[in-house]
C-alpha cells in the first residue's frame, strides 16, 4: 500500500480539526440515516479513496476537482471545487506517432494551476459518482507527476448534494498557482512498452483489457480501428464489476480482491498493464489495482485506438476470435 498517501490522509485528519466547526452540520443528518453511501467500505481501506465523512472533515484542507459537465457543474459543486474539463483530457496532453509518444503535460499543468493546485497539495477529485472520468482525472493528474495525494470521492457530488453539503453555485475565477509537470512514466504505458512484452504466443507482462466481452473478442465493430480484438495475451475484465449501484461507488475491498486476486488470478507483484479503447475505461482497472497494492501498475494511453490501426507484420500482435483469452464475468451483469 501507499505509505505515503497514508501519511498524508493522517495529517489532513489532525489539520481538520479546526476547520470541521466551520462546516459542521450540514452533514449530519445522512451520517445517521444512510451511512452506507455516507461512509464507504473503500474509503475505509483504500489510501486513495474519501467518502462524505472524511470530505465534511478535511473540505478545507484539500483542493476539488469537479469532472461533470460544464451545465451540471454551474447549477451546484462541491464548495471550492474547480471544474476539469474532459475535452481537454481526452485530446490535448498525449500522442503516439511514428517517432514515439509525445506528451504535453503542460496543458493539464495549466488547468490545474488555474483550479489553484501546486504539485504538493491533496486533491479529491469527483463526478456524479465513482466512474469513467474520475479515475481518469486521477490518474492524469499521477501521470503529470503530482506529488500530493490525489484521492476519488466514493459516492460523489450525488451523495454530497443529498447530504445538504456546502454547495456553491457559478464558475469560479480562475485562480493563480505554480505547476511544473514532470511526466511519470511509472503510471503511463507507451506503445512502445507494451509491444516490446507482446509477442505472437502471448505476453510477458500481465495485461488487463477493460472493454466489453464483445469488443474485446472482436465482435463489436469500431470503424476508428482497422483491426478488432484484443492485445495478445490479455485478459478481459470488464470495467463495470468495479463498481455498484450504475457507477455510484466502488465495490468493498473484499468484493474487489475476488475479481483481480483470485478469479482474475492477477498477481499484484508483477508489472500490469491496464488499457481499453481511449484509456478512460483503463483507468479504473488501473486505479483499483493500485489501492489493492500493485507494485507497478500502468494504463496503455494509445490503447485499442492505437493498437488497432497497427499490423502485426511490425510486431503487434493481437486475438480476435470468440475462444481466444480469458473473460472474468465474476460480476458481469
Amino acid at each position: 500500500m501507499n505509505t505515503g498517501s497514508t501519511t498524508r490522509r493522517a495529517v489532513l485528519r489532525t489539520a481538520s480539526v479546526a476547520a470541521t466547526a466551520a462546516i459542521a452540520g450540514c452533514l449530519g443528518t445522512l451520517r445517521e440515516d444512510d451511512p452506507e453511501n455516507y461512509t464507504t467500505p473503500a474509503a475505509a481501506e483504500f489510501d486513495d479513496v474519501v467518502d462524505s465523512s472524511w470530505l465534511e472533515d478535511n473540505l478545507e484542507s484539500v483542493k476539488l476537482l469537479d469532472v461533470r459537465d460544464e451545465s451540471e457543474f454551474t447549477e451546484g459543486h462541491v464548495a471550492g471545487a474547480h471544474r476539469l474539463p474532459d475535452t481537454e483530457l481526452m485530446r490535448n496532453h498525449y500522442e503516439e506517432t511514428d517517432d514515439g509518444y509525445e506528451a504535453s503535460p503542460e496543458v493539464i499543468a495549466e488547468i490545474a494551476a488555474d483550479a489553484g493546485i501546486e504539485p504538493d497539495d491533496d486533491v479529491v477529485v469527483y463526478g456524479e459518482g465513482s466512474n469513467l472520468w474520475e479515475t481518469y482525472a486521477i490518474y492524469t493528474l499521477r501521470a503529470i507527476g503530482h506529488d500530493g495525494t490525489v484521492a476519488l470521492l466514493d459516492g460523489g457530488y450525488t451523495v454530497w448534494e443529498a447530504a445538504d453539503g456546502a454547495i456553491e453555485t457559478g464558475t469560479p475565477d480562475a485562480e493563480s498557482a505554480r505547476y511544473e509537470p514532470e511526466l511519470d512514466t511509472n503510471v503511463v504505458a507507451t506503445r512502445a512498452r507494451v509491444a516490446e512484452r507482446v509477442h505472437e504466443d502471448g505476453a510477458d507482462v500481465q495485461l488487463v483489457d477493460n472493454r466489453t466481452p464483445e469488443e474485446y473478442r472482436g465482435e463489436d465493430d469500431d470503424d476508428r480501428v482497422t483491426r478488432h480484438g484484443h492485445i495478445t495475451g490479455a485478459i478481459n475484465v470488464d470495467f463495470p464489476q468495479n463498481l455498484v449501484d450504475d457507477g455510484a461507488r466502488l465495490r468493498s475491498p473484499e468484493e474487489l480482491e475476488r475479481l483481480w486476486l483470485e478469479d482474475a488470478g492477477l498477481d499484484p507483484g508483477e508489472e500490469t498493464i491496464s488499457y481499453c479503447t481511449t484509456a478512460v475505461r483503463g483507468s479504473v482497472g488501473w486505479f483499483v489495482m493500485e489501492q489493492l497494492g500493485w507494485e507497478e501498475c500502468r494504463n496503455y494511453e494509445g490503447s485499442w485506438l492505437d493498437w488497432g490501426l497497427l499490423t502485426e507484420d511490425d510486431g503487434y500482435y493481437y486475438s480476435s476470435c470468440a475462444d481466444s483469452g480469458t473473460v472474468v464475468d465474476t460480476f458481469a451483469d
